[in-house]
This record gives structure tokens, sequence and C-alpha cells, in this order.
């Protein structure tokens, strides 16, 4: 099995986990949008990144799915609609939620998780200063 078959087959249970427990379907697309749309219960995936990004998005994307299905959401992020706050309070959990996934699931992250998620969250902070 090479490196590309092993993403696919980590992307393939990350989306049966989805389907069977929450019933979110997942799109990759060159437009995808790497977001959660919850009223559609669609995970959107930009195809155009490399097999491991897509990897690192779909686990954040899972661990905004599964936040968002828990009762006590709006508990844990009052005004996640509003406060720029909140919202950087989900998107940080959601990525320990992705971690966790992947654990469960046995899909091995690296060093390159680490920095991925570094990356992502310092974008996310520089979003909320503006």
């Amino acid at each position: 099995m090479n490196f590309n078959e092993t993403f696919e087959a980590h992307m393939s249970s990350v989306e049966a986990f989805l389907g069977d427990i929450y019933d979110v379907v997942v799109d990759y697309d060159p437009m995808g949008m790497d977001e959660y749309w919850i009223d559609d219960k669609v995970i959107t995936i930009n195809d155009t990144k490399t097999l491991r990004q897509q990897l690192f998005v779909l686990l954040h994307e899972a661990g905004h799915v599964i936040l968002r299905s828990r009762d006590d959401f709006d508990e844990m992020f009052p005004g996640s609609k509003t406060s720029k706050v909140e919202i950087l309070k989900e998107e940080v959990i959601a990525w320990e939620e992705g971690r966790k996934l992947a654990k469960k699931l046995q899909i091995p992250l690296g060093k390159d998780w680490e920095i991925h998620v570094r990356q992502a969250i310092m974008k996310y902070i520089h979003w909320v200063r503006i």
C-alpha cells in the first residue's frame, strides 16, 4: 500500500464514522470550502490540496460535527454565531476533537498534524485580532 492509498483509507474510515454516527456526508470538490454545512449535513473538502491536508481538514471538520451534535453546544460556546472569541474557541476545540477521532480510528497523525494545527490556529488568531 502506498502513501496515497493509506491517506485514502484513513479518509474513508472518517467518512464511514461520520455517515454511520451522524448521517453526515463528505463532498470532495475543487471548489470545496473546507467547511461543515450543518443544515445540509455535508462537509465540503477542497480536493486540490494534498491528501494529507485533506485528511487533516476532514478530521477538523469532523471535530465540528462532534461538537455541534452535543446537547450542551450552546452552553459551551455562547454567542458562537456572533462572537469571534467563541468561534475561535470552537475552532481550537474542533482540532482537538479531530485528534481524538484519529486516535479512536487508529489514524497516525505525526508531526505534520501538529504543524498544520498550529498554522491553522494562528490564522484564526489573526482573524480575531482584525
